[in-house]
């Protein structure tokens, strides 16, 4: 006979692993201009989500809808934890500069890989340039001095149907999503869309 207490706790579990997903989730899309305490509280919270996923067992739970959930849990915690290994240097802190014999001002030294990651997670160069400390051309410049490339791959040319379509599908595959695992899903299906044209297209979080 079904113990409706443990239906409960149950239905009242999963409302807060939504609503620790959705202020997970809100921070991930606010990187990197987030307080990096709030970033370790909710990587101990999805950890400790986790942890309960992994170990339960409710024949009322449809096993590949809770492996989906885990593995929304997880991305979140990869991107949360990502930023905590290489945050931004707060606005204004001394950058170390690198002397070269030249006549001027020694050069900053920046770590262009750490804003390649920051690239990589779905910040634009204006905010990293910003959180780094530097102006976004003095960014450009050691991008190019480096060799790096800073300009925009071109847009994949779809349709707003299209889109719908593929943020649909990837929605259903990943309930509660938001808006950098949709570009992180398309991005691995080599498809590059501006996050204006996929928020537009079917996906409210």
């Amino acid at each position: 006979m079904d113990d409706p207490g443990r239906h409960d706790e149950a239905h009242h579990f999963f409302m807060e692993c939504h609503n620790i997903s959705n202020e997970a989730q809100f921070l991930v899309d606010s990187l990197p201009n987030v307080e990096t305490a709030a970033v370790e509280r909710a990587s101990r919270q999805l950890n400790a989500v986790r942890v309960i996923l992994m170990a339960l067992n409710d024949p009322h739970f449809d096993p590949a809808d809770l492996q989906h959930l885990i593995g929304y849990v997880d991305s979140l915690i990869h991107l949360l934890d990502s930023f905590l290994a290489n945050p931004p240097l707060p606005p204004h802190t001394h950058i170390p500069r690198r002397r070269t014999g030249a006549r001027g001002r020694p050069a900053y030294e920046l770590d262009l890989d750490r804003a390649i990651l920051l690239h990589d997670l779905g910040n634009t160069w204006q905010d990293i340039a910003v959180a780094i400390g530097v102006s976004r051309s003095t960014l450009y410049k050691h991008m190019e001095d480096r060799g790096l490339p800073t300009a925009r791959r071109e847009w994949s040319d779809l349709t707003d149907d299209e889109i719908d379509e593929l943020v649909s599908e990837i929605s259903l595959a990943h309930p509660f999503v938001g808006t950098t695992i949709i570009l992180g899903h398309l991005e691995a299906r080599e498809v590059h869309l501006p996050r204006e044209r996929v928020q537009e297209n079917g996906l409210v979080l």
